[in-house]
């Protein structure tokens, strides 16, 4: 069994990152910020794009490690998002974006972010 994201729901592309965060609804937290737009479509089901930006986290490295940390409490709990999506017939972008200090980097682990993500989730399951 396979315990990454399918590359099928990673969104790519710079346009497609800024027309999400520009048009879509947005869900604040302490390090997380959600962009979410969704639409009825043929095709249902939920994508999802990752940031961290340089002017926040300069470090390329640091940058890598934020990512993956999103990445996998993302991953753990996506299911649910592609599951109701596909049950209501709609199409899902999501970009998630670390918001958080440069004093938490260091210390910063997966069980900071997993709560924070099943607010965002829960948040995300109610707009569809």
């Amino acid at each position: 069994m396979r315990h990454t994201l399918p590359k099928s729901y990673i969104l790519r592309g710079y346009q497609t990152f800024s027309r999400i965060i520009s048009s879509g609804a947005s869900i604040q937290g302490t390090y997380l910020t959600s962009y979410v737009v969704s639409r009825p479509s043929d095709h249902p089901g939920a994508m999802i794009g990752f940031t961290v930006s340089k002017k926040r986290t300069p470090l390329a490295v640091q940058r890598n490690r934020i990512k993956r940390l999103i990445k996998e409490t993302v991953r753990k709990h996506f299911s649910a998002i592609i599951s109701e999506a596909k049950s209501k017939k709609v199409a899902v972008e999501i970009v998630v974006s670390y918001k958080g200090e440069k004093q938490k980097l260091p210390t910063l682990k997966e069980h900071d972010l997993e709560p924070e993500w099943m607010q965002h989730q829960q948040q995300i399951l109610e707009k569809l």
